[in-house]
């Protein structure tokens, strides 16, 4: 199978399938980076005011998978895939988990037909969690493949470092406030999903689950 390119932002990634939709989220000017295959940046709600940095990375078979930061500490992981669509709303209980260690239960959502995921209080943590392992499964919503996220480390990395910027100090993390709109870039207005904490259970060889995913390479300047 031929390697699928990656869009330059994930704005033109996105363009495509939400062409009809109306654009409610602006990327912000010269946020966007990049680690190996993960691209990032930050975005505005439909006011302008800052809402979150993000990280994403597509796979040769056309699955996506995005994280966003937000200013209230909390960091939701999305997965899209061309074979599965959702209903907006749609509620799952979903189990994440790496090759190693526990997974985390938790409720997750649809945000809109393509993406569905889960949502955390507690960035560190969260990125603690990713970080311990190579290969991510979340098994719930129909999407039961494993993810290869080597290099989400950088990238985590310097998705911290632009909530830092565009939040405010403190790592971004802005007590009391209410981010803007959880919606992924230039999809309408989506409602923000519960968050869940890290549960118990077995490991990542107690669910079945699909083959391993493989980033696409981004294209060569």
């Amino acid at each position: 199978m031929r390697p699928r390119l990656i869009s330059m932002t994930l704005a033109a990634a996105l363009a495509a399938a939400t062409a009809s939709t109306p654009a409610l989220a602006e990327e912000i000017p010269g946020s966007q980076f990049d680690a190996g295959n993960w691209a990032g940046g930050a975005y505005t709600d439909d006011r302008g005011a800052f809402s979150y940095c993000y990280i994403m990375v597509g796979y040769q078979n056309g699955q996506d998978l995005w994280i966003g930061l937000y200013p209230n500490d909390t960091i939701s992981i999305l997965l899209a895939q061309p074979d599965v669509k959702f209903q907006p709303g749609q509620k799952f209980e979903l189990w994440v988990m790496m090759e190693t260690g526990v997974p985390a239960i938790g409720n997750g959502e649809a945000w809109d037909e393509r993406y569905g995921g889960i949502t955390y209080d507690g960035i560190q943590p969260t990125i603690d969690f990713l970080n311990s392992g190579r290969y991510l499964r979340m098994l719930g919503m129909g999407i039961d493949d494993g993810f290869d996220i080597d290099g989400i480390s950088p990238a985590l990395v310097q998705a911290q470092d632009c909530l830092a910027r565009q939040g405010g100090a403190g790592g971004g993390k802005v007590l009391g406030s209410t981010p803007g709109v959880k919606a992924t870039p230039k999809v309408p207005d989506l409602s923000r999903p519960k968050t869940s904490g890290v549960g118990s259970g077995g490991g990542l060889g107690t669910r079945p689950g699909g083959a391993l995913g493989t980033p696409a390479p981004k294209p060569q300047p």
